[in-house]
């Protein structure tokens, strides 16, 4: 197969690479709502993987998880958010999110 030619590192978090690389095609100009929802179930996803999880990292996930959850509730509903929402949201943008798993992966965090 193909995917064995990519490094160990790559195929063992490819599910993570997947939801990031799918929050980044859909981030155009702003935040959209879908990428927010396949960045924090990355970063979850990630962190739930990984042996050992800082204090902090868990309530940067957990608050994700709220913040996922009230866009995918409007996204679905069809109903605007506040611009602060939006501003907020992007600590769960597509660069955010591969920067902490990137970190996790090199082990500075």
């Amino acid at each position: 197969m193909w995917i064995e030619l990519l490094p160990p590192v790559v195929i063992e978090n490819l599910n993570v690479i997947a939801l990031i690389l799918l929050g980044l095609l859909v981030e155009k100009q702003y935040i959209s709502r879908p990428a927010i929802w396949a960045n924090v179930a990355a970063i979850n996803i990630h962190l739930y993987e990984y042996p050992y999880v800082s204090e902090w990292l868990t309530w940067y996930a957990n608050i994700g998880i709220l913040f996922a959850g009230l866009a995918l509730f409007t996204y679905e509903f069809d109903e605007s958010l506040p611009n602060w929402y939006y501003t907020a949201a992007w600590a769960y943008s597509s660069i955010p999110v591969a920067a902490l798993a990137y970190l996790t992966w090199s082990g500075a965090l």
